[in-house]
C-alpha cells in the first residue's frame, strides 16, 4: 500500500506543470476568446475541475508530510488560495443575502395586514439601496488612508 501512494505522489508531482499550462489555456480563452470558450463552456468546466482537483492532490500530499500544522500554513498559504472556491464563498453570501431580504418582506407583510402591526412598524425601517450606499460611503471617506489618499491626489496649485 505504501507503494501505491508513493506512485500517487509521484504522479500527482509531475502533473502540476501540465495542470498549470491547462490552467493558462483556461484564462486565456476566458480573457481573449470568450466566444470560443463559451461554445465549448462543458469542457472548460471539466478542465478546470481536472486541474483543481491535481493541485488538490498534491496540496494533500503536502500537508501529510508536514510536521505541524503551521508549518505547513506558512509554506503553503498561497496553494491554499489558489485552490479555494471562492464563487462558492460569494455564492452562499448572496444567498443568505436574499434569505435576510426575503425574511424582511415576509415581515413587512405581516405587519401591513395583521394585528401585530403597531409591534412590527416599531421596528421596520425600509432603507433605499442608494442610501445604504451613501451611508458606506460616507464612513470610507471618513478613514486615514482616505485623506492621506486625498491629499496625494490634489492638484498642486490647490491650496490646503
Amino acid at each position: 500500500m505504501r507503494r501505491f501512494w508513493a506512485r500517487l505522489e509521484w504522479f500527482f508531482d509531475k502533473m502540476i506543470v501540465p495542470a498549470l499550462l491547462v490552467l493558462l489555456v483556461i484564462v486565456i480563452a476566458d480573457i481573449f476568446f470568450t466566444g470560443f470558450k463559451y461554445e465549448y463552456e462543458r469542457y472548460f468546466l471539466y478542465a478546470d475541475l481536472v486541474v483543481l482537483s491535481i493541485f488538490v492532490g498534491d496540496l494533500s500530499f503536502k500537508f501529510r508530510r508536514a510536521a505541524s500544522w503551521g508549518g505547513f500554513l506558512r509554506r503553503e498559504w498561497l496553494e491554499i488560495i489558489a485552490v479555494m472556491p471562492f464563487f462558492w464563498i460569494f455564492r452562499l453570501l448572496e444567498g443568505a443575502i436574499r434569505i435576510g431580504e426575503l425574511a424582511q418582506e415576509i415581515l413587512h407583510l405581516i405587519a401591513r395586514g395583521g394585528r401585530f402591526a403597531r409591534l412590527f412598524a416599531a421596528f421596520s425601517v425600509v432603507v433605499p439601496r442608494h442610501e445604504r450606499f451613501a451611508k458606506f460611503l460616507s464612513k470610507v471617506t471618513r478613514t486615514e488612508r482616505f485623506e492621506e489618499a486625498v491629499k496625494f491626489y490634489r492638484h498642486p496649485d490647490e491650496d490646503e
